[in-house]
């Protein structure tokens, strides 16, 4: 009797360990050159193309020392999770190279799981390579739909609701 009790004892534990080790290799299935990639505004570019006839897009340029940048950073995390299969969001990170790591620790903090960037080159040119609106303020946010048609972009923080608004309009547009 004794020894069915340690058996079922060391099963349950064995499932509970190969479960634990499962979620937590899941969570790190991204490096940390694919979760943070270099990227000038002509590539970015490309990539939101990539997405056209598929997916609406949301493009959102942020930095660690921009606090409406982390502020409204959860609210478009959510929204990404919310519309995973109608919306791609290309988050890219504005911050100086000196904070690149810094900008990653960020990410994982936030259970950013896909691919994102990190801006490189001269600030005019990847400005004007995103948006003829875009001053190169931040935040700065463009969402697109399926087409690749601009629906809105602003600069400065925005609450959940106006990011839902737009994304809605982007799929249904």
């Amino acid at each position: 009797m004794m020894k069915s009790k340690q058996i079922v004892l060391f099963l349950c534990f064995a499932v509970l360990t190969a479960f634990g080790s499962v979620s937590e290799s899941a969570a790190q299935h991204i490096s940390d050159e694919e979760l943070l990639k270099d990227t000038t505004g002509e590539e970015l570019q490309e990539v939101i193309r990539s997405y056209q006839g598929e997916k609406a897009v949301l493009v959102n340029v942020w930095a660690t020392w921009c606090a409406p940048c982390i502020e409204e950073f959860p609210y478009i995390v959510d929204l990404k999770q919310e519309y995973e299969d109608e919306l791609h969001v290309v988050f890219v990170s504005a911050d100086f190279p000196s904070q690149r790591d810094k900008a990653l620790e960020f990410l994982k903090e936030q259970n950013v799981d896909w691919a994102t960037f990190f801006k490189t080159g001269k600030d005019q040119p990847f400005i004007e390579a995103l948006s003829n609106d875009w001053s190169g303020a931040l935040p700065f946010t463009k969402v697109l739909n399926k087409e690749g048609k601009v629906i809105a972009s602003w600069e400065q923080g925005a609450e959940y609701e106006k990011f839902e608004r737009y994304i809605k309009k982007a799929i249904n547009n």
